[in-house]
């Protein structure tokens, strides 16, 4: 059985992945904030930053389900 640490730890750390994609998605924002007029690939890399970001609140949540599942007492 894993201590409770190490679940915390693994539940709550972002993974190389997530952090890789968290920073396109802060160069993407910057591009279409250097950008003086928004046009259709501004769009698209603003759904496609919605997508990455809601696509890693959802990877979270699914590992705090699990775990919560699991009867882990987590803070």
């Amino acid at each position: 059985m894993k201590a409770k640490q190490t679940i915390e730890k693994e539940i709550f750390q972002i993974s190389e992945a997530d952090k890789r994609n968290l920073l396109e998605v802060v160069e993407d924002i910057k591009k279409v904030l250097t950008t003086p007029t928004i046009s259709e690939d501004e769009i698209r890399r603003l759904e496609n930053s919605i997508t990455t970001i809601t696509s890693i609140k959802d990877n979270h949540l699914w590992r705090l389900l699990r775990a919560a599942k699991q009867n882990h007492m987590l803070n």
